[in-house]
């Protein structure tokens, strides 16, 4: 499968990793000498100048402040510390700290400054060119885990049709417990290096005789990196010895009654990859601390060779060795492996050249010289030891929250693939199939969300906030409509890559049309999504995706039961409408109108069943745009102090 995550893992549905990165830099590894610079600040006149005590609260691109331009002063390079479009994480000298060391979190955040020589040199706008310049290197990260899962899917599809419906509740079991707690350490990782840099860049440009006080802070981003990776591999290591204390009994429950010939071969493939959650935990972190420096070339190529190392794998223990699902398994174990070796290679590496030659770099796609602390992320030794009471609370003060919110999303998305999954084994091999499809595209949606927490910030609080909102959303749907309807090809055209089975075919090619359509709204509401983070608005969203979820799951319930699929948990929950008559019947009313079309199509069994689930994320992702968009532009549903777009820095 997957290096970190599987087929049918929901990236479509997190927008929460806060990892930015910036398209288009490589450092060159090698000592220089650079003479002295000099930062001033000043305050924008367009920022007020006061934080809220929650704004590291989601990661680099997920807060919003008060803005400062950074006027360069000794040098005529600006260099690569004024090259950020990201808004950092600040708090103000009055609210508490933020990450728990007891140290003052507020940062400043530097918008391109011009270069004394170059007076004229315009400031890029967050225009089309630029939000596609920004999201493709992170996109191109994010992406090779969905493509290594098609790769895998059709592997294991194409040799054996119980295997690849083993594959949905072998996934479903490992890959969602270890996304909930890498992706919530990966935004903390994010988040406390960037604090930490930023504090560095502060402290030299208060005073740049400080060297002392900047080295330390350099230190305590390694070891921020550091803490991080042993929190990821003592995590990942709890949770892969639980999971295989329960995995018999919950696999068979998931995979249920009418699929209960798949679960030997989940159970093997489950209790293979359990072996590589550590590793996939220390990648996430890892990654995210290069993603938080604004360095994607070094992620990009251990991705690199994870994609090779589970391609050969793939070949060698599948094909070759005919070991089946187990040898996919053990592929992406071998991924998870070498992905994580090699970025902690990358980051020792790192270490090392500052160790002996300094901490300053050439930026050889511009020529200009890089302040220190701008370059890639450095480890100068592997942790050993565990991390201390307040540095474990600094990364819980953050992941928290976000692991709070993915539960609800997580479980959402395990409850509507276990109903599908309960039907047949060939809806859980069709449903394993386009959850992957799906998957793939959705991570363009993940880029839009990405690229929003990072360019809208600068804007918040100002009417051209609204201009950027719109520009991303409108870009999100254009990209929603070619993801739809380029998956509707794939899926409806080219099922046979994935599977030999005519039923599976059968399945795949009528549901396409309700997960394309899913999928194009999925990828609009990532984009708002994406603007509802920049803006702080947490409280607003978590308050909205739990009535979201029951009220998809009532689409999904009423739905099946429309089509003839009256057993399961969503049996029980369908009785339960029931019981409330009319309220009962509008809270479901959506499910039964789906239920109906499909009726009239002529779609049944399986098919309905996988259309069902599909429908149901249909609503899911109509009710998040939805919403989200009122509450951005509808004065009524903004609450007393306006839209979050609109409102001051200081505003809660």
């Amino acid at each position: 499968m997957s290096v970190v995550t599987s087929a049918v893992v929901p990236w479509g549905i997190f927008g929460l990793d806060g990892s930015a990165g910036v398209p288009g830099r490589t450092w060159e590894r090698r000592a220089c000498r650079v003479r002295s610079v000099r930062w001033v600040s000043k305050p924008s006149a367009t920022m007020p100048k006061t934080l809220g005590k929650h704004d590291a609260f989601l990661g680099v691109g997920s807060t919003h402040g008060s803005l400062t331009t950074l006027s360069h002063r000794g040098s005529s390079k600006v260099g690569a510390a004024a090259d950020t479009r990201m808004a950092v994480p600040t708090g103000s000298k009055d609210d508490d700290d933020t990450d728990g060391t007891g140290q003052d979190t507020d940062t400043t955040s530097s918008s391109i400054a011009e270069d004394e020589k170059n007076t004229n040199t315009p400031v890029e706008n967050d225009g089309f060119a630029s939000l596609v310049k920004f999201t493709l290197p992170t996109m191109a990260i994010w992406m090779c885990g969905p493509v290594l899962s098609m790769v895998d899917t059709a592997v294991v599809g194409t040799s054996s049709l119980i295997e690849l419906a083993a594959m949905t509740p072998g996934a479903v079991f490992v890959d969602y417990p270890a996304y909930l707690i890498s992706s919530s350490l990966a935004v903390a990782t994010t988040t406390l290096v960037a604090q930490d840099r930023l504090r560095k860049a502060r402290k030299r440009d208060e005073d740049d005789s400080q060297k002392e006080s900047i080295e330390n802070t350099e230190a305590d981003s390694e070891k921020t990196i550091a803490d991080g990776m042993a929190l990821a591999f003592i995590g990942g290591t709890i949770l892969s010895v639980g999971l295989r204390c329960i995995a018999s009994p919950t696999v068979a429950a998931f995979a249920g009654p009418a699929s209960a010939a798949v679960v030997p071969f989940a159970l093997k493939y489950a209790t293979a990859r359990l072996w590589g959650v550590p590793a996939a935990m220390v990648v996430a972190v890892a990654q995210a601390s290069f993603l938080a420096c604004k360095s994607p070339t070094q992620p990009l190529l251990a991705v690199a060779f994870a994609a090779i190392a589970n391609l050969l794998g793939d070949v060698l223990l599948v094909v070759i060795f005919g070991w089946g699902i187990a040898g996919a398994a053990w592929a992406t174990v071998a991924a998870q492996i070498t992905m994580g070796v090699a970025l902690v290679y990358l980051l020792l590496k790192e270490g090392n050249r500052r160790s002996r030659f300094g901490n300053e770099f050439i930026d050889i796609s511009t020529g200009k010289t890089v302040p220190d602390g701008q370059g890639p992320p450095s480890l100068r030794k592997l942790p050993v030891s565990f991390p201390s009471v307040g540095q474990t609370k600094r990364f819980l003060q953050i992941a928290g929250p976000v692991c709070f919110l993915n539960t609800i999303k997580i479980i959402y998305v395990a409850v509507i693939v276990q109903a599908v999954t309960a039907i047949s084994p060939e809806c859980s091999a069709a449903n394993g199939v386009m959850s992957a499809i799906y998957f793939f595209f959705a991570v363009m949606g993940d880029g839009v969300a990405q690229a929003a927490q990072s360019f809208l910030p600068p804007s918040l609080g100002t009417d051209r906030a609204v201009k950027v909102s719109v520009l991303l959303l409108v870009s999100a749907a254009c990209l929603g409509m070619f993801n739809g309807a380029l998956s509707w090809c794939i899926a409806a055209g080219v099922p046979q890559i994935f599977t030999n089975s005519a039923e599976v075919v059968l399945i795949m090619k009528q549901s396409a049309p309700v997960m394309s359509f899913a999928l194009l709204l999925h990828t609009a509401s990532m984009g708002s999504e994406g603007c509802l983070l920049a803006a702080r608005d947490m409280k607003f969203m978590t308050i909205c995706y739990l009535p979201n979820s029951l009220f998809a799951y009532a689409t999904l319930a009423a739905c099946l039961h429309a089509t003839g699929h009256v057993g399961g948990p969503c049996a029980v929950f369908f009785g339960v409408l029931e019981r409330f008559g009319i309220f009962g019947q509008l809270f479901g009313g959506v499910g039964q109108i789906c239920g109906n079309v499909l009726n009239f199509l002529g779609i049944a069994g399986a098919s309905a069943g996988a259309s069902a689930m599909w429908a149901s994320m249909a609503h899911f992702n109509f009710m998040r745009l939805t919403s989200n968009m009122l509450r951005m532009f509808v004065p009524a549903f903004a609450g007393q102090k306006g839209s979050p777009l609109l409102r001051t820095v200081g505003a809660k």
